[in-house]
């Protein structure tokens, strides 16, 4: 074990003199995520107070006038305009109004028959600015609903609670630290497994095929170490780099969680409630084999590849799969299907997914944590063994 532990040391020593790819490995994370998600926030609470002190531009069809007092009576809310030219849906799309309103020409004598008629909006639900409109309608409507009803019942010599039978009063019982775990536990194994395999996939290809352009994987076979001591020193640092890179990733997302949350306390409370010792290492442990795993395709994939090029193509595809399998994860329902508990990889995703929402499933995150050590251990002595051959190594 002393040799791999000398070639990892040796990776790392190359790694060291690169300044460029350190910054890019161990800098740039933190600066990227406060950066990306403080601009989100930013502009988010400035687009959300921009609609909120903006009136809503609303063009009225309503021949009997019915919903001229309701529009007036809220100059802060609604902004009359005029019918823009060509196709109403078209305007919305254009931006040229938030909200379409069409009311039918009986409403008025309907409205004196205590009958109902018909009121038509046309929004354009892609627009924040157009659900807010639309939002503002249907609150005003409401409340104007409740005052004809009464009218209606006063005239009848009614108790006006025949309007509303029933109150309904809603207790919610997920708290933040709920909410927010199954958020975080939805997304966190997708994004663990995307970094650890980016972060190893870069520094596995340099370490593997890049030795081979260098012509350096020949003066190191002629050292005194055995070949399968250079083959785990190597697999040692594309392990670490994933690792890493994965850490460093989260650590980065974890200082931008105040901008996410406004910096409420709310927010913090709920995220000290979520990231307590046992989860993240138990989130830890289950991601150190499936990081092996990573690690050993990559170097099986990067050391038999005649340059870099051929290695990046052969090692590419697998990102697409581990995204593809972390997106799956994501999906509503898939949490309550029990076969894909022996899926390997997704059964990680699963078992972390239901931890962060407080439901843990111990015997299927015992599964998952088995059968990611069983494919890691089976991974590594596969590519150790094929790893030996001359064939493996220096092909044509």
């Amino acid at each position: 074990m002393r040799g791999a532990l000398l070639i990892a040391k040796k990776e790392f020593l190359e790694l060291s003199k690169d300044r460029k790819t350190l910054f890019f490995a161990f800098v740039l994370p933190f600066l990227l995520y406060p950066a990306i998600f403080g601009m989100m926030a930013k502009m988010g609470k400035r687009d959300e107070a921009q609609n909120r002190n903006k009136a809503s531009r609303v063009y009225v069809s309503d021949p009997s006038g019915i919903l001229d007092g309701i529009l007036a009576s809220d100059p802060k809310r609604f902004e009359r305009v005029a019918r823009p030219e060509g196709d109403l849906r078209q305007a919305l799309r254009d931006q040229k109004l938030e909200l379409a309103i069409e009311v039918a020409p009986t409403a008025a004598e309907a409205l004196q028959k205590h009958a109902t008629f018909i009121v038509t909006a046309t929004v354009d639900e892609s627009e924040r600015a157009s659900e807010l409109a639309l939002k503002r309608l249907k609150e005003s409507l409401k409340g104007q609903e409740k005052t004809w009803v009464q009218g209606r019942l006063q005239t009848l010599g009614a108790s006006l609670q025949l309007a509303e039978p029933i109150k309904l009063d809603v207790k919610d019982a997920a708290d933040a630290a709920l909410k927010a775990g199954k958020f975080i536990g939805m997304l966190l194994p997708y994004l663990l497994m995307t970094m650890m395999y980016t972060g190893a996939m870069q520094h596995g290809i340099y370490a593997t095929a890049g030795e081979k352009e260098r012509n350096t994987l020949l003066s190191l076979m002629a050292t005194r170490l055995p070949r399968n001591q250079i083959i785990l020193g190597k697999l040692l640092y594309i392990f670490s780099m994933g690792v890493i890179a994965a850490l460093l990733n989260l650590l980065s997302m974890g200082l931008s969680i105040p901008f996410i949350g406004g910096g409420s306390a709310g927010s913090m409370q709920a995220m000290a409630a979520i990231a307590n010792p046992m989860t993240l290492g138990l989130t830890f442990l289950i991601m150190v084999p499936l990081g092996l795993f990573f690690a050993n395709f990559i170097l099986l994939m990067g050391i038999q590849a005649k340059n870099t090029i051929e290695a990046g193509s052969a090692i590419m595809p697998g990102i697409f799969l581990v995204v593809f399998l972390g997106m799956f994860t994501m999906a509503p329902g898939v949490d309550k299907i029990p076969a894909l508990a022996y899926v390997p990889v997704v059964n990680v995703c699963l078992a972390l997914r239901k931890m962060f929402g407080q439901q843990p499933n111990w015997t299927e995150y015992a599964i998952a944590f088995a059968m990611t050590v069983g494919l890691a251990g089976l991974m590594t002595l596969v590519s150790t063994r094929v790893l030996n051959r001359e064939k493996a190594l220096f092909k044509a």
